[in-house]
């Protein structure tokens, strides 16, 4: 691996953890979650579309691997349902910890289905995060058997993108795949979109920054660094956006957290700074 590659994991790092930012938007818009997502979608996909079209890039191949995107597509729409479904039928700590068993799928797969090698010192900093995101969540009480249910869903759907998607990515590029992805997705969606249009006036930048920036932006920034990251530090490093949740909750909502959410933040930041110094070292 040259020598890049921490610089890649930093971006990575620093995209998961402004993707903790997004549930102070959904504490700020009067939106039903599936509203929201839809939102997202269409603002994502629009403004991925728009920088295609202006450089003349929106032409699909013969060589495209169309039923893969569509296939990614449907895969997100139902990733983003089943989490938003598992938050309203069982505690946000549940959820968040079952949804995060995703990237151990993804650890665990990526050797037979990528042909990645799954180093020890990986699955160490992979358990080390895990183990912080369950101390940041803690869950306790309120699980429901429909919410974990809607939550495995959700991790499995999060993991087969990933694993389904890395191809894809290298086959088209990142900015192609996020906004076909988008695009398609959003498609699916349509219904909450269209019902959330009279809200959109008075939520317009809230609504802006999450499906321009956090998902338009964000996810041509995740599928280019899934082009050439390994699938493995991916996972360590996503484990940066429930742990960064909490520090944005103590700045912005004064939710100050307690002593195990912190060790939890310390122990998954520790687990992305080992992944990135494990490329440092295999480059």
């Amino acid at each position: 691996m040259n020598r890049s590659r921490p610089v890649l994991v930093a971006v990575m790092a620093t995209l998961a953890a402004a993707w903790g930012t997004i549930p102070l938007i959904v504490r700020s818009v009067p939106l039903s979650s599936q509203q929201l997502a839809a939102l997202r979608l269409w603002f994502g996909a629009l403004t991925v579309l728009g920088i295609l079209a202006i450089r003349g890039d929106l032409r699909l191949r013969r060589t495209d691997p169309v039923a893969r995107i569509v296939g990614l597509g449907v895969l997100l729409a139902i990733h983003w349902a089943a989490f938003f479904w598992a938050i309203d039928t069982t505690t946000v700590a549940v959820a968040i910890v079952v949804v995060y068993l995703g990237p151990v799928a993804i650890a665990a797969l990526s050797p037979k289905i990528l042909g990645e090698p799954l180093r020890a010192s990986s699955l160490i900093s992979l358990a080390v995060a895990l183990g912080g995101v369950i101390l940041v969540a803690r869950p306790h009480g309120g699980a429901t058997l429909e919410g974990v249910i809607a939550a495995l869903v959700a991790a499995a759907t999060f993991a087969a993108m990933v694993l389904i998607g890395k191809p894809a990515a290298q086959a088209v590029g990142g900015l192609k795949l996020a906004g076909l992805q988008m695009t398609v997705a959003a498609l699916v969606s349509t219904p909450w979109a269209m019902s959330a249009l009279p809200e959109i006036a008075s939520h317009w930048w809230q609504i802006s920054i999450l499906g321009i920036g956090l998902t338009g932006i964000g996810l041509v920034i995740y599928w280019s660094l899934i082009s050439v990251l390994p699938v493995t530090t991916i996972a360590i490093t996503s484990y940066i956006e429930p742990a960064s949740a909490v520090v944005w909750a103590a700045v912005f909502l004064s939710e100050p957290g307690d002593l195990w959410s912190w060790l939890g933040v310390v122990l998954v930041i520790g687990a992305g700074i080992s992944a990135g110094r494990g490329d440092r070292l295999t480059s």
